[in-house]
């Protein structure tokens, strides 16, 4: 198992620690991913996740507590968490939309952090959060 690992999860990269392990076990590590961290493996709950920041080749994690720099792009995330969960609202940000406080034309606030919201995702944003509105009733 530990081998399988190594192969998967590359120092500095995030995999979903659910496609290095057989099926039947799925169940124990969902809605989590794993990085590496000063030579350990962090589980990471998306519940966890305030935002993601792209930056070339890597991709800050925020989370309430701490942040963790990871080399893969921000696409790579957008194919691993959720869509019901997450939202790219910028070409560098993706964000966790049930902890979003505020929008404006320009920003999102999630507590007493804003992050840049892209002009051309605004309405994908509005809309994305009625249609989550709208399935809740």
């Amino acid at each position: 198992m530990k081998e399988l690992l190594e192969d998967i999860i590359k120092p500095g990269s995030i995999r979903p620690i659910r496609n290095a392990i057989p099926k039947e076990s799925e169940w124990l590590i969902k809605n989590a991913v794993f990085v590496r961290q000063e030579g350990s493996l962090i589980k990471v709950k998306y519940s966890d996740i305030l935002w993601l920041k792209g930056d070339g080749n890597y991709t800050q994690l925020v989370t309430s507590t701490t942040s963790f720099s990871v080399r893969n792009i921000l696409k790579d995330f957008d194919s691993i968490l959720p869509a019901s969960q997450f939202m790219r609202i910028h070409k560098s940000y993706m964000v966790q939309l049930d902890l979003i406080d505020e929008i404006t034309l320009r920003e999102v606030r999630i507590g007493t952090n804003w992050i840049p919201l892209g002009r051309t995702f605004h309405q994908k944003l509005v809309s994305g959060i009625q249609k989550l509105a709208n399935s809740g009733d």
